[in-house]
């Protein structure tokens, strides 16, 4: 059985109408009959207003999929925490491990979740709603991670 799907992006690179903010990064807000689902979060900054401007309501997430743990995929989490976002969080594990990046000239910076480096609260309360993802899993109706 094909049930409907829609896919909104709501932080990009590329900027696709004028009342959005463009960052570098990666957020999707996908809906179902079965619930709706946040796709990584992007830099930081663009998700909260853009997800205003398409008239979404990021609180209503039955669940947070985070692709990896670079800061321009979970940037926006800490906005999200702060707002009220109640949904579990399942990625990878490796997702809540340290990143580093060197840059042109062999320095090292960090690249990783912002909550990792931050700590705190907000990094206690997404490590207590953390669902580790190994393998391929069910989130909701028929969106699965493969872990």
């Amino acid at each position: 059985m094909t049930s409907a799907m829609k896919v909104t992006i709501l932080v990009d690179n590329e900027r696709v109408s004028s009342g959005l903010q463009v960052e570098h990064g990666l957020s999707m807000w996908i809906e179902t009959p079965w619930g709706s689902v946040l796709f990584d979060t992007g830099k930081g900054g663009a998700l909260g207003s853009n997800a205003a401007a398409l008239g979404i309501d990021l609180l209503q997430a039955d669940a947070v999929v985070l692709s990896h743990g670079h800061y321009d995929h979970t940037g926006g989490l800490p906005e999200m925490l702060g707002k009220g976002l109640a949904a579990p969080i399942y990625a990878h594990p490796d997702a809540l491990e340290a990143k580093y990046s060197r840059d042109s000239d062999g320095r090292e910076r960090f690249a990783g979740m912002p909550l990792l480096a931050a700590g705190g609260e907000d990094w206690e309360e997404v490590k207590a709603r953390f669902v580790a993802i190994l393998r391929p899993t069910g989130i909701t109706g028929e969106i699965f991670v493969t872990g």
